[in-house]
């Protein structure tokens, strides 16, 4: 089991209220640029969320794991700034907004969990401008701490395999970061888990190049 900072209420809590929905590896949940009309909790998989900026590049905005939400600018009527793609098989479940409302309206818990996801994804947005410009190692420190941040929890449950995936950087790469991390005792691996040892060390990469 994971250990834990905080132990605290999940969306996962209100499943009951949503549509369960099964993605295949590569497929799409939605697209940048298009009107959403619900929010996403995953349940199950692996998502990544893109975006293509001005010069037609596209950018790796995020990782979303399971006890998360996706696409909660609906919310606003706002137009999703990301593509999001289900890098494994995945099972969501979708809430419609008003269906959000409703949630939001009668569980106290759920007004606090909602923010807390909206925070983190714009933060998540600010950094795509600064992540695709770093260095593998300072990229895969971030894109790490983003998820320790959100749980709370040493244990992260993504492989190398899943990090070469989500980043598009090469499968030697991951591995030559992984390790040298490994050696230096800032991490511990297993076939599907990451184990963050000393996170004050990859915090280093996220403030300036090493």
């Amino acid at each position: 089991m994971p250990v834990l900072f905080d132990d605290i209420s999940n969306w996962g809590d209100f499943v009951s209220y949503g549509e369960r929905l099964f993605f295949k590896e590569k497929s799409t949940v939605y697209k940048q640029g298009e009107m959403g009309d619900g929010v996403y909790y995953i349940e199950k998989g692996l998502i990544k969320a893109t975006t293509v900026n001005t010069r037609g590049e596209e950018l790796l905005v995020n990782i979303s794991l399971p006890q998360q939400l996706i696409g909660v600018q609906a919310m606003d009527n706002v137009v999703h700034f990301s593509t999001t793609e289900a890098i494994k098989d995945s099972v969501l479940y979708f809430f419609p907004c008003a269906t959000v409302k409703e949630i939001i309206h009668t569980q106290p818990i759920a007004h606090r969990l909602f923010l807390k996801t909206v925070t983190r994804q714009m933060g998540c947005l600010i950094d795509t401008i600064h992540l695709n410009k770093l260095p593998s190692e300072n990229q895969l420190a971030k894109l790490l701490l983003n998820i320790y941040d959100e749980f709370r929890q040493y244990e992260i449950h993504l492989s190398q395999k899943d990090l070469t995936k989500c980043t598009g950087l090469t499968r030697v790469t991951v591995y030559k970061v992984i390790k040298k991390w490994k050696e230096k005792g800032y991490i511990e691996t297993s076939s599907k888990s990451i184990f963050i040892k000393n996170h004050k060390a990859l915090k280093k990469y996220t403030e300036h190049h090493i």
